[in-house]
């Protein structure tokens, strides 16, 4: 068998003196800038990263992002501007080293301790968050809002009436128009969301949910609901931003027509299953997760709820109103019972939700 010839012999070892040259340069430029302490900048803890992945130092690189890591955990505040809180160069370098390791131990480190963030303080006394969602009846909507009794910074409304054109209809969305160009007393933002159709309740709940991170604290409330005096003072008295919680401010089974949740409560457990659709049994299925998850405190106020019981002494004034709508519900919620008793669906999905949500905004 012949051997290489002496052209290529040459051309190889001008290849493997190239590569050393190489290294030799990459590595002496990596010790120049690895970071000694926290006095580095984040571009040169970053530019070290990046020379040691592309030497292919995946042990090297490793350990680096760990340091920036631990450090980043440390000294960061728990709240805070997503901004301040979000280190961009380390989250790509901590990107760039798993997408290569595929390192999902480190994944976990990262995930747990961004649990250490906790939403904006809301200020004493203020509701941040009143989330609504209406189908018809804007009389209903008018009582609700003239027994709201504290500060609130936004009323989110989801009108599920689009695709219809009755006369309802039409003056809710009117009402509606009127009430987010003129604002409301006691209100700082009115903001309405427009769907195409009856997206269901569930759906309404995540899209005030979602669309307001910020917000610590969420009263959701059916339209059809009207406050007892002094309750949502006593009830923003007792609920806790700072842990996981949620608190019905009517006794079963009418507990989710009107709660307090915290962002906390929605980032450990998940958002609601919008497959229960349009409404019904999504109250249960979120129930059974919320006792299901170890971390969440459920609140009962006898107190609060017994106010609130002689105020509402109905339930479903949507549908009753609305012949139509109930024929319609004798059809959907026999499928959300079934749904509700299959144990196949998941319990546990969605989780994390608030934290990403809050951190990954576009402003």
């Amino acid at each position: 068998m012949e051997g290489p010839e002496p052209a290529e012999l040459r051309a190889l070892a001008a290849s493997v003196a190239s590569w050393q040259e190489l290294g030799s340069r990459y590595g002496e430029r990596v010790k120049a800038i690895t970071p000694s302490g926290t006095e580095s900048s984040a571009a040169q803890r970053a530019e070290a990263i990046d020379l040691l992945l592309s030497l292919g130092d995946l042990a090297g690189a490793r350990a680096a992002v760990v340091s920036w890591l631990l450090a980043w955990f440390r000294g960061m505040p728990r709240r805070g501007a997503p901004e301040r809180l979000v280190q961009i160069d380390l989250l790509r370098c901590l990107a760039d080293l798993v997408e290569r390791s595929s390192d999902q131990g480190l994944l976990q480190v990262f995930w747990q301790g961004m649990e250490r963030f906790s939403p904006p303080q809301p200020s004493k006394g203020v509701l941040p968050l009143l989330g609504v969602p209406v189908l018809n009846r804007p009389d209903l909507l008018g009582a609700l809002l003239a027994s709201v009794d504290v500060p609130v910074e936004t009323l989110a409304i989801v009108d599920n009436s689009g695709g219809r054109h009755d006369a309802d209809a039409l003056e809710l969305r009117q009402r509606l128009d009127v009430l987010e160009r003129e604002g409301y007393p006691g209100i700082g933002q009115v903001r309405v969301a427009r769907a195409f159709g009856n997206g269901g309740v569930a759906a309404a709940w995540n899209q005030i949910l979602l669309s307001f991170p910020e917000a610590a604290v969420a009263l959701i409330v059916n339209n059809d609901v009207v406050l007892a005096p002094g309750v949502l003072a006593a009830a923003l008295g007792r609920i806790d931003p700072e842990r996981a919680q949620f608190m019905p401010l009517l006794p079963p089974p009418a507990s989710f027509s009107a709660f307090l949740i915290t962002a906390l409560a929605w980032d450990r457990v998940g958002l609601f299953d919008d497959g229960f659709h349009p409404a019904y049994c999504e109250d249960l299925d979120y129930q059974e997760r919320l006792q299901a998850c170890p971390e969440l405190e459920w609140i009962m106020e006898e107190g609060i709820q017994q106010a609130m019981a002689p105020f509402n002494p109905n339930q479903s004034a949507t549908i009753a109103s609305d012949p139509a709508l109930a024929a319609a519900n004798r059809r959907s919620f026999q499928l959300n019972r079934l749904w509700y008793l299959y144990r196949g669906r998941p319990l546990q999905r969605g989780t994390g939700q608030w934290r990403r949500r809050w951190l990954s905004q576009w402003s």
